[in-house]
């Protein structure tokens, strides 16, 4: 069933934002997906989309120092949200008991 083309007296025929390549999303089968890559310019040299894997990378000790920063991070949210969760047990232990 096609869908008849609305006109808008306003309208002056300019593509803001192409949607002709995408598919409604089907409910009983989930696909992937797919993983095309933009045209590039031949301005615009390809850069890698993960630069740790190519020989001029990262060392070894960048890469560690990044793993351990980031276990940092995840470790002190992990920690604010536990006191936050310990705080909390105390507070209802306080007022309902």
């Amino acid at each position: 069933m096609a869908r008849k083309k609305r006109n808008y007296e306003d309208d002056d025929g300019r593509v803001i934002a192409d949607m002709s390549d995408l598919e409604l999303p089907n409910l009983w089968r989930i696909r992937r997906p797919s993983r095309r890559r933009p045209e590039l310019s031949a301005e615009e040299p390809a850069e890698p989309d993960r630069p740790w894997e190519d020989g001029n990378g990262l060392s070894s000790e960048d890469r560690r120092i990044y793993i351990f920063a980031a276990l940092k991070a995840a470790l002190l949210i992990a920690g604010v949200f536990i006191a936050g969760a310990v705080l909390l047990i105390a507070a209802m232990l306080f007022f309902w008991t």
